[in-house]
């Protein structure tokens, strides 16, 4: 009887420990799940963390002219990394991220702890009208981001080839109207845990480093039945001007005055002033009607900022009685 009894005692032992085995099992894969579930959740944040790179077009209008005019400017490119909510590349945060309201609920709800990212170096790589200008890598020390902040980074602007800087620019400023595309690209590492991304960004921009101007392709005298170079009294005629706007991004407009001269007088026997528009890389067409009071030979002039035809350069109107 004894012996049966240590048995019973022997065997309620043995269920006791794998019990307590099992337990132990179950409570180290809660630990690991919950690690496991924390890196997966630190890396979810990683993968969609955001950039937002930030430049005025007038500080780079100011930096390029410095530069070209051999002056020593200085530009500061803003750029900020922060947790996802952050779309866009242009402005900024204006409601609160959907990983705020998950963080919180995971608080208080959820044993999953999500690890702060952290950033550091920055790669840039500055280019004008398509041509890299200066690539460079800003070294900066580990920095949390935090859950409604941004880490805020200033990266100084500086070119490496002045020369080749200045025949792209001005090249590009006398095709364009004055007009500059100017990209800045480049990578934020990323750190959490032991994982690591690189965040990329670009943003592009067009920067004007001179007053843009219409560009006037063609001009000359019309009446009803199109072109012409001749005319009666009192018939109504009309000058009619092409202008072209070479910018990819602004629209142009400006004020065009015509003035009428009869041959053999210094004075214009007619002037007319027009508000001329037109779209980016567009083409708009303008008239100047005229009626002629007497008969002999009429020419015209054309001015306006960045526009001028001389009298003597542009096409004649014979008007017979």
């Amino acid at each position: 009887m004894a012996e049966k009894g240590q048995d019973k005692e022997k065997i309620a032992s043995r269920e006791e420990l794998m019990g307590l085995v099992q337990l132990v099992i179950i409570f180290t894969a809660i630990l690991v799940g919950r690690q496991i579930g924390n890196v997966y959740s630190s890396y979810g944040e990683l993968n969609r963390m955001a950039v937002n790179l930030e430049f005025s077009e007038e500080g780079m209008s100011n930096y390029i002219r410095d530069a070209i005019q051999g002056r020593n400017g200085t530009l500061n490119v803003g750029l900020a990394v922060t947790l996802p909510g952050f779309t866009s590349t242009e402005g900024h945060v204006t409601q609160t991220p959907d990983y705020v309201r998950k963080w919180l609920i995971s608080v208080t709800l959820s044993p999953i702890v999500v690890t702060q990212p952290e950033v550091s170096d920055v790669y840039l790589a500055f280019q004008v009208e398509g041509h890299t200008v200066m690539n460079r890598t800003y070294t900066f020390p580990r920095q949390k981001v935090g859950y409604i902040t941004f880490v805020n980074r200033n990266l100084p602007l500086f070119i490496d080839d002045e020369a080749a800087f200045m025949k792209i620019v001005s090249d590009a400023a006398v095709a364009h109207a004055g007009e500059i595309e100017v990209t800045i690209t480049g990578r934020a590492k990323a750190n959490v845990l032991f994982f690591e991304a690189f965040l990329p960004f670009k943003t592009t921009r067009y920067p004007l480093i001179a007053l843009p101007t219409l560009t006037l392709t063609r001009s000359g005298w019309y009446n009803a039945n199109g072109a012409t170079a001749t005319g009666k009294l009192r018939d109504l005629m009309f000058v009619e001007i092409a202008l072209d706007n070479p910018t990819r991004v602004h629209s142009i407009t400006q004020n065009v005055t015509c003035r009428f001269y009869l041959e053999g007088e210094e004075t214009p026997v007619a002037t007319i002033t027009k508000v001329t528009t037109a779209a980016p890389g567009t083409r708009s067409t303008y008239d100047f009607n005229f009626v002629p009071a007497k008969p002999g030979t009429y020419t015209y002039s054309l001015d306006s900022p960045g526009l001028s035809l001389p009298p003597g350069a542009s096409p004649h109107l014979v008007v017979s009685p």
